[in-house]
Formats: structure tokens, sequence, C-alpha cells
């Protein structure tokens, strides 16, 4: 099943316990096909670089690039998929509808208000981690 996430999902997945981690470590098994392109990853190194973050990897003990190949190794890379404006209210979160309309996604997984207010895209529904994990699976 792909699954597009968007990169706040991605940033507390990889450095934080919870929900997001065990979206990622679904996918670390084989359980769900994370689905990304350029755009999105050089988004996700963006953010990584982050001051504001720097004291969690340093915690951590890990650095942006060793999250990044991390994160690589769980993704599906597509092309870039250009579009419409789909979200007027945050145009920078087209790139995960437009990935999730060109893969045939199953899901956009997101806690970003101006995606999930869609509800769907294309016939792809948008939802929390936590509704996405306890419809895919109820019994983790």
């Amino acid at each position: 099943m792909r699954v597009v996430i968007d990169t706040n999902l991605w940033i507390s997945g990889l450095l934080w316990r919870g929900l997001p981690n065990k979206l990622l470590r679904r996918a670390e098994a084989g359980h769900i096909e994370l689905c990304m392109t350029p755009a999105m990853l050089s988004e996700l190194a963006e953010v990584l670089e982050y001051a504001r973050l720097a004291p969690r990897l340093a915690q951590l003990g890990l650095t942006p690039s060793e999250l990044l190949t991390f994160a690589t190794s769980l993704v599906t890379l597509f092309e870039d998929a250009d579009g419409m404006r789909l979200v007027q209210a945050d145009p920078d979160d087209d790139v995960f509808l437009h990935c999730a309309a060109r893969v045939g996604a199953a899901y956009v997984v997101s806690g970003d208000r101006h995606l999930l207010n869609l509800e769907q895209y294309a016939d792809i529904p948008i939802l929390t981690v936590h509704a996405f994990l306890a419809r895919e699976f109820p019994n983790a």
C-alpha cells in the first residue's frame, strides 16, 4: 500500500517516539510503501538542518545526514509531479497531493490542518497518523 506522509510527520517520526515513529516502523517492516519525490526529500533535508532541531539531534547522537540516509532507505522515490495549485492557504503542501496522485497512493497521512481540512484529494483519503494507523493496523 502506497502512502505519502508530510515533512512534519517525517521529523516527528525520525526524532521522537510516538505514532509517527510507528508509521515509519511499518514502512521499515515492509507493511507500507512510503512514496516521496526529490522536492519532498529536499524539504526534509532542509528542515533537518533547522537550528531548533540541533539539540534533539545531539541528544540522539545523530546528524541530519544520517537521518536523511535512513529516510531515503524507507521510501520509493518518484519524479516530481507538478500540477495546479491545490492548497490555497499553503501552496507548499501541494507537493504531497501531487505526489499521492501521481503514484496512486492509498493515503496521504498528515498533521497539517491545511491538508487535513481537504479530507481527500483525487479519491485519496487524507488522514491523521492516528486515524491511518487505527484504520490499517488496528491491532498493532
